[in-house]
C-alpha cells in the first residue's frame, strides 16, 4: 500500500476516533500546543457513557473539555506532570492531580512503569516520506507513542515544523488520523517590566557589548546525544 492510500485508510473524524476509549483507560494528551483540541472535545461528548478514564498531560493552557464537562470527576480524572497556570488552578480546586517528577525521567517512567491505552497528539502535517513532525511535542512523546496501545494524531497545519535532529512519527506507528482546521497556537504573553526589573537591567546592560555571546554552563560531555526512538530524521 502506498503512503497516500495508507494515510486515507487511517482517516477518522474526531468522534469516530475517540470511540476506542473505554472505561478505566489511561489516555495521554500531547503537551502544550500539541494538545489535541478536537479529540478532547469529542471525548468530552462521551462523558455519560464512560467512567474512570484517567488522562495525563502537562503544560496545557486549557480549557480542557474533559475536565470542564465533569465537575465531580466521575467520568474523567485529569493528571498533570507539570502545571500551567490553568492546571494549577484546577489542582487548587481539586479538579486535577499533580504528579511530581523530574522531567528528564518522564520517558523512562513510560518505558518501564506506565501504561498508555490511547495516545492523542497534535502534529504537523505528514511529509512526503510518510513522517509526521512532532513540532513542539518533543520531550517524552516518543516514549509514550512507543508504549501506547493505540496512537491517534490530530493534524494541525498551524503547528510549525521543527528541523534538525528532532524526532518524527512515522505513519506506520499511527493507528488513526484526525484532520482539523488549523487553529491558532497559544503564545505566552510578555508582561511589562516592573520597576525592579528595569533597575536590574540598568545594572547589567552597561556590561554587555555589541556582538556578545552567551556561554552555556552545561558540560559538553553531559549533553544528551541519543536519538529518540520514534525515528531518526531524514538526512
Amino acid at each position: 500500500m502506498d503512503l497516500l492510500s495508507e494515510y486515507r485508510s487511517k482517516l477518522r473524524t474526531a468522534d469516530e476516533a475517540v470511540k476506542i476509549v473505554k472505561d478505566g483507560d489511561w489516555v495521554d494528551y500531547g503537551s502544550n500546543n500539541s494538545y489535541p483540541a478536537a479529540l478532547d472535545a469529542a471525548l468530552a461528548k462521551r462523558r455519560d457513557e464512560l467512567h474512570s478514564v484517567k488522562i495525563r498531560g502537562n503544560l496545557l493552557q486549557g480549557p480542557l473539555a474533559v475536565v470542564e464537562c465533569d465537575p465531580e470527576a466521575d467520568h474523567f480524572i485529569y493528571n498533570t506532570w507539570h502545571c500551567s497556570a490553568y492546571e494549577r488552578r484546577l489542582c487548587d480546586r481539586g479538579r486535577a492531580f499533580f504528579t511530581p517528577m523530574v522531567f528528564r525521567n518522564m520517558g523512562w517512567y513510560y518505558e518501564n512503569f506506565l501504561t498508555t491505552d490511547v495516545a492523542m497528539i497534535s502534529v504537523a502535517p505528514m511529509d512526503g516520506e510518510g513522517n509526521f513532525n512532532l513540532s513542539g511535542a518533543q520531550g517524552a512523546v516518543c516514549s509514550i507513542v512507543e508504549n501506547a496501545k493505540t496512537v491517534i494524531v490530530e493534524v494541525n497545519a498551524a503547528l510549525p515544523r521543527i528541523g534538525g535532529e528532532s524526532p518524527r512519527l512515522p505513519l506506520e506507528k499511527v493507528d488513526m488520523i484526525v484532520e482539523t482546521e488549523p487553529h491558532p497556537l497559544w503564545e505566552m504573553p510578555t508582561p511589562p517590566a516592573s520597576d525592579i526589573e528595569k533597575q536590574i537591567a540598568s545594572f547589567v546592560f552597561p556590561h554587555i557589548r555589541d556582538g556578545a555571546r552567551r556561554t552555556s554552563a552545561c558540560t559538553p560531555s553531559l549533553l544528551p546525544t541519543a536519538i529518540s526512538p520514534c525515528t531518526a530524521p531524514a538526512s
